[in-house]
């Protein structure tokens, strides 16, 4: 499946996965304020975060209005991928088990976690 939302093929940055995160919630809610509250986070740093996003894209992504945030169709397909990538992120994490568990098995047991 491929959409238009790739990167600035001159940009040669990575797309942080906190922004897509960030701009999944403001595509959802449509609201920054709504987002920032949902993510505990500054309406700020949902405002930065967007902005990267657009700048990396060099596409605009959301139509703000003092009352409402409306997604481009670029935004619209973003957030279509968004919703994929972040659940096979978290599919992907649920698979390798709580970060706090302890190693188990033999080698484990004998202190070598190496082999």
């Amino acid at each position: 499946m491929h959409n238009d939302v790739s990167p600035n093929p001159g940009a040669g940055a990575m797309i942080d996965l906190n922004d897509l995160r960030i701009f999944a919630y403001v595509a959802s809610l449509a609201s920054f304020s709504s987002a920032a509250d949902a993510l505990q986070i500054h309406k700020s740093s949902v405002s930065r975060s967007v902005s990267r996003l657009e700048t990396m894209l060099a596409a605009p992504l959301l139509q703000r209005t003092t009352r409402k945030v409306l997604l481009t169709p670029r935004g619209m397909a973003l957030k279509e991928s968004c919703v994929e990538i972040l659940s096979r992120i978290h599919e992907t994490i649920g698979y390798a088990g709580p970060v706090n568990e302890r190693p188990r098995g033999v080698q484990a047991r004998r202190g070598r976690l190496d082999a």
